[in-house]
């Protein structure tokens, strides 16, 4: 699906491109919220598809015809939303309250869902900050014979294990070399290190599974 409108700076915001892992191509964003949002998208594993500038859909003010379109269309757990990007304090402002009930209006029908991510919403914890570090290492080549190593020692302790615990275990010699797999392999969802309630660290707490408290920052 490519985008209805390309990317523009006409109102001085930061346009760009972003190497998503998930979609497998370069995502145009036209904002730091809309940028900083794709990571959480690419990220999040029940976020299994996500497009920019999906659509246009028309509505009508004050008698006149008028289009807006919704930063992306993102598909969630088998679900269809419509997510927007806005600064909190324009959130309340009386055009977009306009275009936003056009949406919802427009998604209702098709039986899908809208959404609005404000800056304030990304920074409510660590969420954000921990995958922007989990991406960097993303890409990341890991030997398998590692990964063999952090899933032989996870499965067998019982309690809690921190990371440093496990590049203890996993490589005695050198510990310092197992903190880029572990980083790489909790991005791809194969170890779990909790992200919100502080930056990630030597000492933070990781596992086989999420614990249930774990929750996700997407209005979805």
């Amino acid at each position: 699906m490519s985008p209805v409108r390309k990317a523009s700076n006409r109102g001085r915001n930061i346009i760009g491109y972003f190497p998503s892992i998930k979609m497998k191509r370069m995502i145009n964003f036209e904002s730091l919220i809309e940028r900083d949002l794709i990571y959480l998208l690419d990220y999040e594993q029940q976020v299994e598809q996500f497009w920019e500038q999906p659509l246009t859909i028309e509505y009508r003010k004050e008698g006149q015809k008028r289009k807006y379109t919704p930063d992306f269309h993102v598909l969630y757990a088998g679900r269809n939303v419509l997510l927007e990007c806005k600064p909190w304090q324009l959130v309340d402002d009386a055009d977009n309250q306009i275009k936003f009930a056009a949406a919802r209006s427009w998604c209702w029908e098709q039986g899908w869902s809208f959404g609005i991510m404000t800056d304030a919403m990304l920074t409510v914890n660590w969420r954000l900050e921990n995958v922007k570090l989990l991406t960097r290492f993303a890409r990341y080549s890991i030997h398998s014979e590692i990964k063999g190593r952090v899933f032989a020692y996870l499965s067998t302790v019982t309690g809690a294990v921190r990371i440093a615990d496990v590049m203890q275990a996993v490589n005695p010699e050198a510990p310092q070399n197992v903190l880029i797999p572990l980083l790489h392999m909790a991005f791809h969802h194969q170890v779990c290190i909790p992200l919100n309630g502080a930056k990630i660290a030597t000492d933070s707490p990781i596992a086989l599974r999420y614990t249930p408290s774990e929750k996700g920052i997407l209005p979805l």
